[in-house]
């Protein structure tokens, strides 16, 4: 996660409904979404929300759009709380 390397392209992260962990950190580091957004593709308010909204929020994504998360932190971390949300999520 650097400010000018990506692992996405710009059409897919276009058309996907973006989540990040925290959208500070993903503005600042992301270079998934801040190459788009130099090429005028996107604008930060692309991000539809945070991972904690994905998984708990209102929010239903719209299945016909892709969605894509994109972390800036390490993969095991981001494991580790999306399980213990899904955890907490069942038991209410």
């Amino acid at each position: 996660h650097e400010p000018t390397a990506r692992e996405t392209d710009t059409a897919l992260v276009a058309r996907s409904e973006v989540y990040v962990e925290a959208r500070s950190a993903a503005l600042r580091e992301a270079g998934d979404l801040l190459v788009p957004t130099a090429e005028g593709a996107i604008e930060e308010n692309h991000i539809a929300g945070n991972l904690a909204e994905l998984v708990n929020g209102p929010r239903v994504p719209p299945s016909e759009r892709p969605r894509l998360f994109k972390s800036v932190g390490m993969a095991w971390e981001d494991l580790a709380v999306a399980v213990a949300l899904y955890r907490a999520a069942r038991t209410v």
